[in-house]
């Protein structure tokens, strides 16, 4: 970060909603706070680039591509931001994942955290410590090390398979229930509505509420 980033962040840290604040009306702001707003926006989207980039375009969780879509890529935060504030802007806790994985699975939920329901990560001091999770995390660990994925099409027939290669790539496997986008998108090949990807159905639900 710049060191008006920096600064930007510590200011954005001490309001209620940290990760909003590049939405607040410029009513009842200061000038500095208003050049905050504005480094916390252009912060966030370097960010998402700077990991959109690593992942090949594609969701950290589900491996799925985007494909020049925008409504389904959420900035993630691996450490609930809610449950650790402090980490909300931190590079190393955020990826981009799809709405499906994001906002319709994982949600809040700290299961993929290990020792997370025992007070807390095994280490706390270091969240890039693969000790810390569950799933294969976007930031730490290859995720073609635990996880294969296959999407071909043969006629009009779809075969979208997943295959678990560790105890973590079984572990995300159920929990971003990869088994269900495989059913999903299987039938509707079968079905002849073949697509460049599969999309789950909550997906589509999603696309359509936001109506892109």
């Amino acid at each position: 970060m710049t060191p008006q980033e920096q600064r930007a962040v510590d200011w954005a840290l001490e309001r209620e909603n940290s990760w909003k604040v590049d939405s607040l009306p410029n009513e009842g702001l200061s000038e500095e706070e208003k050049a905050f707003k504005a480094a916390i926006k252009g912060l966030k989207q370097r960010i998402k680039d700077f990991h959109l980039a690593r992942q090949n375009n594609c969701c950290c969780y589900c491996s799925l591509r985007f494909q020049n879509r925008t409504i389904e890529q959420d900035r993630e935060h691996i450490i609930p931001k809610n449950k650790h504030p402090e980490l909300t802007f931190s590079v190393e806790n955020l990826a981009v994942a799809c709405k499906t994985c994001n906002m319709s699975v994982k949600k809040a939920k700290t299961s993929h955290l290990r020792g997370f329901r025992h007070g807390g990560l095994r280490n706390l001091n270091w969240i890039g410590d693969p000790c810390n999770y569950n799933i294969p995390h976007p930031n730490v660990h290859n995720w073609l090390d635990h996880l294969e994925y296959e999407f071909r099409q043969v006629g009009r027939d779809a075969v979208c398979h997943y295959s678990a290669k560790s105890t973590r790539g079984r572990f995300a496997y159920y929990f971003f229930k990869l088994d269900e986008l495989e059913i999903f998108s299987n039938t509707d090949g079968q079905r002849g509505e073949l697509r460049s990807q599969p999309l789950h159905p909550t997906l589509v639900e999603l696309r359509d509420a936001y109506k892109q």
